[in-house]
């Protein structure tokens, strides 16, 4: 299916015309428009002259107001100057919005022209095309991943790096959705589940399992990937003997069993009179732990 792009800045005369240009020559699927806020009414001569050289210039391509374009149902708007961000209308259906600023090259010399052709081609274009691919990589931190509550990658990382490492733990720190709201407000028309799962999976560190002899019996440390819920059900497998990772003479040693901590941080203590190296042994064949 393709989509449709609004590029919007002051005078729709240098950057939307390169950068509307720019997107309907390299962008598979994705139509590209511009408009001014307040259209000059041209387009520059060397903006004109730099697409011409890159064989990106249409004769169809001219400045003109965004109600030329009302039969037009947009899947996201770009401003690429301060004053299109700060007078950016409102749209009659919810719309995605990005800001990605640009120098104005109006009034400089056609090497200006071309350092702004290059800037919006390799900052541009791939975030463009990584909202709508869900490419998570290459989208910048200010980008929404849950459109219906208006969180970022950025807030998203933010809640992983501080121990997040599943759907639920997401949406307990950050509110996000993670279900089918999104579907309404995504350029994707998809839940913003699976974007964040990309997030989790990139940003994941491998399970460490520390293992001490203490006093009492024995206690392990889980960090990285590890949900609490994950250790829950491996406790609750072993004390109703639905797992063959433990020896009977090693359950029968174990007096009590007690999971803390959270995502991402979780603390099993195991008392009674068992060895380190018994535990180690079965954390090694838990099933639970060691899924692939």
């Amino acid at each position: 299916m393709s989509k449709n792009v609004l590029i919007l800045c002051t005078g729709n005369s240098c950057r939307s015309i390169i950068a509307e240009a720019l997107i309907n020559k390299e962008l598979e699927g994705i139509h590209a428009y511009s408009s001014g806020v307040k259209p000059s009414g041209k387009v520059n001569p060397n903006a004109k002259k730099v697409l011409e050289a890159n064989e990106a210039w249409r004769e169809d391509y001219h400045s003109k107001t965004l109600d030329t374009l009302d039969d037009i149902e947009f899947d996201l708007v770009v401003t690429v100057c301060d004053h299109a961000k700060e007078t950016c209308p409102i749209f009659s259906k919810p719309t995605p919005k990005i800001h990605i600023g640009f120098e104005d090259p109006d009034g400089k010399g056609y090497e200006a022209f071309e350092a702004t052709y290059e800037e919006i081609k390799t900052t541009l274009l791939p975030r463009v095309q990584a909202i709508f691919s869900g490419d998570v990589e290459n989208l910048s931190d200010e980008d929404k991943i849950c459109y219906c509550i208006g969180i970022t990658k950025g807030e998203i990382n933010h809640a992983i790096d501080n121990g997040a490492t599943s759907l639920q733990s997401i949406r307990e720190q950050t509110k996000a959705c993670t279900g089918s709201s999104c579907k309404t407000s995504n350029p994707q028309k998809r839940c913003c589940s699976k974007e964040i799962n990309k997030l989790i999976k990139l940003k994941e560190k491998p399970m460490n399992k520390n293992v001490f002899k203490t006093n009492d019996g024995v206690k392990i440390n889980f960090t990285g990937v590890v949900q609490k819920q994950q250790i829950v059900k491996m406790v609750e497998n072993c004390a109703t003997g639905q797992c063959e990772c433990m020896s009977d003479e090693t359950k029968k040693k174990i007096s009590n069993m007690q999971v803390k901590g959270k995502d991402g941080d979780v603390e099993l203590k195991l008392d009674g009179d068992v060895s380190k190296e018994e535990i180690e042994k079965a954390l090694a064949k838990s099933k639970v732990l060691n899924k692939d």
